[in-house]
């Protein structure tokens, strides 16, 4: 790679690394308007948000990993459940960056979400993911 197209890269990563806090948050605004997302789900996003922001937690952020390991799961739960609610292509009509940093946050999110007993993770996010289009196939058969 030459000088400059290294340079054009580098600008480029910067650029949407830059852009992927405001990415996310405008995707999360814009699940939280749409109205296959439950009130439920709504309601546990606003919950989360005040929750880690709040000065207390369940693991306090004194506590070297374990303090963020408790907000950073929660927050990843409640991600999943929302982009669950929604089809892919809504999903990807709300994101504003590149698509393969999308799939990387879910790739994040599903990746975090395998510490969890399976218990609660059936509980909390499995029920409110979208059925796969083969599935709906199979069962219409």
């Amino acid at each position: 790679m030459s000088n400059s197209g290294l340079k054009d890269f580098t600008k480029t990563t910067v650029k949407e690394l830059l852009l992927f806090i405001p990415n996310l948050l405008k995707l999360l605004y814009r699940l939280l308007n749409d109205q296959a997302v439950t009130t439920l789900d709504k309601t546990l996003l606003l919950a989360t948000a005040a929750y880690v922001i709040s000065p207390w937690d369940f693991l306090p952020d004194m506590v070297p990993f374990l303090g963020q390991l408790d907000d950073l799961v929660l927050l990843a739960l409640v991600f999943k459940r929302l982009t669950d609610s929604v089809s892919s292509e809504v999903l990807h009509s709300y994101w504003d960056g590149k698509p393969d940093l999308l799939h990387l946050l879910e790739d994040i999110v599903k990746l975090g979400l395998q510490f969890l007993p399976p218990g609660i993770y059936q509980r909390l996010v499995k029920h409110t993911e979208q059925p796969y289009q083969a599935d709906l196939k199979y069962g219409s058969e």
